[in-house]
């Protein structure tokens, strides 16, 4: 199976695995609530022939997004970006497989802009949408674990007038998730045009 693939190919650079794990399930949640409340059509995009859909790149993302750790925290987004293109992982595309680094790239620091990421920059234009909308629930996600203590068990969303509200469960989530949270909801608030409100 592809994510016990993807799992290995982490474990062999010493990540996480309790966050990358929690990240994962908390950015698939996001994904999912933000599509029943259609501010994407990610969850119906048809992949080509032998790639990933968007929810199961997030998937693989969330769980690599921390491997640059192995070498230190300074820049390890973009240690993770070069670890997973410059390893391939067995069973996925290459296309899936730069997808998945530049989301993972993109879960801190400075957000995608062509004019300043030559790799992002020669992406396809779809890519690239793609990656800065699964970037920013990535990211969005990371904060909602800021304390790495799984203090979020679960979320639920309501649409209110352009309010995104995010109500975080079981409602006793540490004040590091909800201030890393809204923190690292601003990117996804400019992508998916929204204000986002953590409750």
């Amino acid at each position: 199976m592809l994510r016990d693939e993807i799992i290995r190919f982490a474990r062999s650079y010493s990540f996480e695995e309790g966050h990358s794990l929690q990240d994962e399930r908390l950015a698939l949640r996001l994904f999912d609530e933000t599509a029943r409340l259609g501010l994407h059509a990610l969850a119906d995009a048809e992949p080509a022939a032998g790639e990933l859909r968007p929810r199961a790149l997030l998937s693989a993302a969330a769980l690599l997004h921390d491997i640059g750790y192995v070498e230190g925290y300074e820049r390890h987004h973009k240690t993770a970006f070069r670890l997973i293109v410059e390893r391939p992982i067995p069973g996925l595309a290459p296309r899936s497989q730069t997808l998945i680094a530049h989301i993972a790239r993109y879960h801190r620091g400075s957000v995608s802009d062509p004019a300043r990421h030559a790799a992002f920059a020669v992406l396809p234009p779809e890519d690239q949408r793609l990656v800065t909308q699964l970037g920013a629930t990535l990211r969005f996600a990371d904060g909602l674990d800021r304390s790495h203590s799984d203090a979020v068990q679960d979320i639920r969303c309501t649409l209110d007038a352009g309010r995104l509200n995010v109500a975080l469960l079981p409602g006793i989530a540490d004040e590091a998730e909800r201030f890393a949270g809204q923190k690292k909801a601003r990117w996804f608030e400019s992508v998916f045009g929204v204000s986002v409100l953590l409750k």
